[in-house]
């Protein structure tokens, strides 16, 4: 299309408004030269849209034309792009345009470029349902979250804009039941599926169908919304669990065989089956065909495995879970197939000669492995041989229920029948027709009755004499008492009894098992001072009870003389160690505690002391401690020393105890400058302010912080004192200018915290100083003292013969290489030598 360049320039400022006001683009003229370029216009706006104004960079261009997809609305004049046409992005959302630049012989100088114009979309179209209602089915049970159908609505407005993203939402069920909504529809799929009370509730015996009103809505700022109609029909949930199966153990039955089958709700599930604890099984005899068919594989054995738990799965065709899995419980049913087991190859009873008739004496146990509970396991006994029958047959009962052994006739006599061997039979169901049976045997040993009692040898031992430093495991004597009951049984060992004479059990007596002779020792030392003799009775004894009407007899008690001599022993202190708290000021010759000893033989004693540090002194009569020396806390608070006593008239006799004394610090020191304290040095210039910190401290620790700082007298400048914790404190020197050197010795009282406190006096140096390195003061040298300036002298004098002594030395080492052989001294040389002076 061509046009003339010959136009108002009135009709292109209308266009030019025309153009801002339909397009809604910015105020500013699209003006330029020929290019490729995209251009934009919103769907359904007003026509003519003027888009864009060429302008040739060629002279000799006359004209644009354009071409295209243009579709009849496209056309340019005098350079301006122009829409003629209303565009609708749903028809066509982009136009590929090419413009060139022609010359009055409508010759291509220009160009051609591609000018792309884009339609912007509005929300001019309502979302539209696919159908115009859904129908849907829905499993009672169905799991809360998964989707049972879907629903789908399409928006033809952009799909890259909110105007065709679609929210769907459920506006009404029908019914609905106290308030309870039982679906839930996933905003941005369309996916319904049921809600946690859906779940719970849904019965198609009580509700069998339900209508949803279902809404779709765009995101635009002004959204469009339209409604459709879902109807839903509930249906009985087929996957349910089949509970407990019961298959009898050790079937005959041709295997696999088919116990239950599972059925998912629509067709093609995929089934499996596992065992819930795989750890549970060593084998997993089950298995699920395509149908859900559950079958067993092989006979099961109740005794191995009495129960299975399987979780069987409904799987999708990406073997994903459509639904929980189902627990199923296999119960193995019990056959009587076990017969009762001894728990003894041999039951061992023992039973005394004179047992009276119905004493029960034992019991044979068995066990059966079938279920326990049923008659399959109920055991009855029964006893159905003794050997030897003497004197009778049937010398023993048992109960049939729980296979408990009594006397039950004749007399026992040991020397005629030593034991009984009985064959007990026992037969589960209760020893009914058909139960299973097996034979345990008894043996029953007769063991002699207690009817004798033991006899001493002697009636009397002794007297042995023993020191009374006797070991404890030395055998002090051997006893002897016989018994003639049976040997090595109850009734013929003997326990050896102090009865008498030992209140504080010094003596033990051990039986040898082998002889029952008795081994008497000490159970404690002897003290001869407590007990010089003893006079023991001792009894022997059966561990088993005598039989009635026998008792123990005189016979059956011994005596033992026992005479203990004496040993000298050392004094004894009365404690086991001292220890003594004292004041550090008590004065000298203060009693401070008293040991005392006393000898087990009654002797004299006396007392000495060992003191390394001279401080204490004992009374050799008395065991009183004085104070001999001057004490202080500071220096040492606390004193190990020992008292030893002796027997006056053997001094090797002696023992000796550890005596601890500790010194109570008093406030008997006061407070002062600690040494890096005391004096200062403050460099010229000096500030019209300084601020220096101070340190106390105490020898009495106890009583030392928190100190309490003041200035004594005011020495003539303006000083500040305050405080910053315990043992610190800031001076704050306010000088004025300074521009001379000048001491000053500032009086400081220190008060201590004791009770009363102490004050120490202490002077605070300041000098204000030339300072060398260090912030330390100069000194001139002609300022320093007579000694100093001949130290320095001397050192100068040193140093110059040291100098001196250095030249001679090379003049003397550059001599001797001339008086050397003529080597040519560079070829000699090494690299750790070192290389000579060369001549001046």
């Amino acid at each position: 299309m061509r046009t003339s360049n010959h136009q108002h320039n009135g009709k292109l400022l209308l266009f030019f408004i025309a153009m801002v006001l339909t397009t809604g683009n910015s105020a500013k003229p699209r003006k330029g030269p020929l290019q490729p370029i995209t251009l934009t216009s919103t769907e359904g706006a007003d026509v003519p849209i003027y888009f864009y104004e060429f302008t040739a960079t060629n002279n000799a261009v006359k004209l644009f034309k354009v071409t295209g997809e243009t579709y009849g609305k496209f056309s340019i004049s005098d350079g301006w792009l122009t829409c003629n046409k209303s565009l609708d992005r749903e028809e066509q959302a982009n136009y590929k345009l090419q413009i060139e630049g022609l010359n009055e012989n409508d010759e291509t100088i220009e160009g051609p470029e591609f000018v792309t114009v884009k339609v912007l979309d509005i929300n001019d179209n309502q979302p539209s349902f696919t159908e115009n209602q859904y129908e849907g089915v829905v499993r009672q049970n169905s799991r809360p979250g998964r989707p049972f159908m879907y629903v789908n609505a399409i928006d033809l407005d952009d799909p890259e804009t909110p105007n065709a993203k679609i929210e769907y939402s459920i506006s009404q069920q029908v019914p609905i039941s106290h308030g309870a909504v039982y679906f839930q529809i996933d905003n941005e799929t369309g996916a319904i599926s049921t809600t946690e009370d859906g779940y719970n509730s849904l019965d198609p015996t009580v509700e069998g169908a339900y209508q949803l009103i279902v809404n779709a809505k765009d995101s635009a700022a002004l959204p469009l919304t339209t409604s459709s109609v879902v109807k839903i029909t509930v249906k009985e949930n087929l996957w349910k669990s089949p509970g407990k199966i019961e298959i009898t153990e050790n079937s005959t039955d041709p295997h696999p065989k088919i116990i239950t089958q599972v059925e998912w709700n629509e067709p093609g599930a995929i089934f499996e089956l596992k065992p819930k604890n795989k750890m549970a099984y060593p084998k997993f005899p089950f298995v699920i065909d395509a149908t859900g068919n559950i079958s067993v594989t092989e006979p099961l054995d109740r005794e191995e495995i009495s129960e299975y738990v399987l979780l069987a799965y409904a799987l999708d065709k990406n073997r994903e879970p459509l639904e929980t899995p189902l627990e199923i419980v296999i119960i193995v049913e019990d056959i009587n197939d076990n017969h009762p087991i001894c728990n003894d190859a041999v039951t061992m009873i023992e039973v005394q000669e004179n047992e009276d008739i119905g004493s029960f004496i034992g019991a044979v146990l068995a066990t059966d492995e079938d279920e326990g509970g049923t008659s399959h396991s109920s055991l009855s006994y029964a006893i159905v041989d003794q050997d030897p029958k003497i004197p009778d047959d049937n010398m023993f009962t048992i109960d049939q229920y729980n296979g408990k052994i009594q006397r039950f006739k004749g007399h026992l006599q040991k020397q005629n029948a030593p034991e009984y061997i009985l064959k007990v039979r026992v037969t589960d169901q209760l020893g009914q027709k058909g139960g299973l049976t097996t034979e345990c045997m008894v043996n029953i040993s007769v063991i002699d009755i207690n009817d004798m009692i033991p006899i001493f040898e002697k009636s009397e031992y002794g007297p042995i004499t023993l020191a009374e430093n006797t070991s404890l495991d030395t055998v002090l004597i051997e006893i002897q008492a016989t018994d003639n009951d049976e040997p090595l049984t109850g009734s013929s060992e003997i326990l050896y009894t102090v009865v008498e004479g030992d209140e504080e059990g010094t003596f033990k007596i051990i039986t040898e098992e082998s002889t029952n002779k008795g081994k008497v020792q000490l159970a404690k030392p002897l003290n001869f001072e407590d007990y010089s003799a003893y006079k023991l009775k001792i009894s022997a004894t059966n561990p088993e009870p005598l039989v009635k009407g026998v008792e123990y007899n005189s016979s059956s008690f011994t005596y033992l003389f026992v005479n203990v001599t004496n040993n000298d022993e050392p004094p004894q202190f009365l404690e086991s160690s001292y220890q003594k708290w004292i004041f550090e000021n008590a004065s000298k010759g203060a009693i401070v505690l008293k040991v005392e000893a006393k000898d087990p033989e009654g002797a004299g004693v006396s007392y000495k002391l060992y003191d390394p540090d001279k401080r204490f002194k004992i009374d050799s009569e008395t065991g009183e401690i004085s104070i001999e020396g001057e004490l202080d806390a500071e220096k040492k608070n606390r004193y190990e020393i020992n008292a030893i006593a002796m027997e006056k008239d053997n001094p090797n006799k002696r023992s000796t105890v550890k005596i601890s004394i500790y010194l109570q610090d008093i406030n008997d020191n006061p407070p002062k400058l600690a040494a890096a304290s005391t004096s200062f040095s403050i460099c010229l210039p000096v500030k019209e302010e300084e601020r220096i910190i101070i340190q106390a401290e105490d020898y009495d620790v106890q009583f030392g912080a928190p100190f309490k700082f003041s200035i004594s007298k005011n020495p003539g400048k303006k000083f500040n004192i305050e405080h910053i914790n315990g043992t610190h404190a800031s001076v704050t020197l306010a000088f004025g200018s300074h521009t001379e050197e000048i001491e000053y010795k500032i009086p400081l009282t220190i008060t201590d915290s004791g009770s009363p406190p102490l004050e120490g006096s202490s002077f605070l140096e300041v000098n204000i100083c030339k300072c060398a390195k260090g912030n330390k003061c100069f000194i001139p040298l002609e300022e320093q003292s007579g000694p100093s300036r001949i130290g320095l002298a001397v050192g100068l004098l040193l140093g110059t013969f040291a100098v001196i002594g250095l030249i001679l030395a090379v003049v003397l080492l550059r001599t001797r290489h001339r008086k050397s052989d003529k080597i040519d001294p560079k070829a000699t040389r090494n690299e750790n030598e070192t290389i000579p002076l060369a001549n001046a």
